[in-house]
């Protein structure tokens, strides 16, 4: 997945890959937003406030197998407080936002006690265009191009896939919400709605209000660094395009997915129309060479077999 990525979600992740972070002793701090709530730009601001990595659904994408399988077990219900800690602990994460990790932030937090919550938010009812218009935009590919998994197949030999995690993630319905992500999201706007307000009623009966910080992308530093109890950095507070990354990939799976299995047949179609005199002899050849293996193949059998 990580040759589709957009150039800002390449260098994001390359900048992890050549930093020579030290040692995390666990998770610190656990995002427990939904997709779609300024999570890439949460991801930048607290990779550079703890100087350590930064747990997002990027990482799956140019992760190992165990990236993708973590997160089944987790849907199975088979991942125990000490196996998340051997997992962050091996990654040397101390941070973690977005799905998947936000989904199982229940179960991150029981690993992690002493960590703290935040719940990046957004206006609910602009939450379901978001995601519609974004990372939904790779399950409706897959819907018209049943070609996109064999492509991604080829560039990915994980299995299970991150189209295989996703699916199953997708299906499974939260803690305190009536419906999965991906019925809200194909319900519309309003079972979108009442999905969003349902999640964050659910994380703030479940984390303690003196652990837990509530803020939207829009303010910025100080909320933040007040709840962490760290300096605010005098450079601004990240700004991702996360919308205009994510459409971008899924353009560019779209192009390879044409060309891979559209135009590179249609192409070899017709040559092989166009230039069928030429041709001819060669795979009369071939022809006679086959069946030639098949009749020699033929004959050493039959004399095996009076032998």
């Amino acid at each position: 997945m990580d040759r589709f990525l957009d150039k800002g979600q390449h260098d994001i992740l390359m900048n992890d890959v050549k930093t020579d972070y030290s040692k995390s002793d666990g998770i610190k701090l656990i995002g427990a937003g939904l997709p779609r709530t300024g999570t890439l730009s949460l991801k930048t601001a607290l990779t550079q406030l703890y100087s350590g990595r930064c747990y997002h659904m990027l990482d799956v994408f140019t992760g190992d197998q165990e990236d993708v399988y973590v997160w089944v077990k987790a849907v199975r219900g088979e991942m125990k407080p000490q196996d998340w800690k051997e997992y962050f602990g091996k990654k040397n994460y101390a941070t973690g936002v977005d799905f998947p990790f936000s989904l199982f932030y229940k179960d991150i937090m029981a690993a992690y006690p002493d960590a703290k919550v935040v719940l990046s938010t957004r206006d609910p009812k602009t939450w379901h265009g978001s995601v519609f218009n974004s990372i939904y935009q790779i399950k409706v590919l897959v819907k018209r191009h049943p070609t996109v998994p064999l492509l991604l197949g080829l560039f990915d030999r994980r299995n299970p896939s991150v189209l295989n995690m996703q699916e199953v993630m997708g299906n499974t319905v939260p803690h305190g919400c009536e419906v999965s992500f991906t019925e809200a999201i194909e319900g519309g706007p309003k079972v979108a709605e009442k999905f969003f307000n349902d999640w964050e009623a659910e994380v703030r009966r479940t984390v303690p209000s003196e652990n837990l910080l509530v803020a939207s992308a829009k303010e910025g530093w100080a909320p933040l660094c007040n709840f962490l109890g760290l300096p605010v950095p005098e450079n601004d507070y990240p700004r991702v395009n996360d919308t205009a990354s994510i459409q971008k990939m899924i353009r560019n799976i779209w192009l390879i997915n044409g060309f891979v299995f559209y135009v590179v047949p249609a192409s070899i179609a017709v040559g092989t129309y166009l230039f069928r005199a030429e041709l001819a002899p060669v795979v009369q050849t071939v022809v006679k060479t086959v069946l030639g293996c098949k009749d020699m193949a033929m004959e050493r059998l039959f004399k095996f077999n009076t032998v």
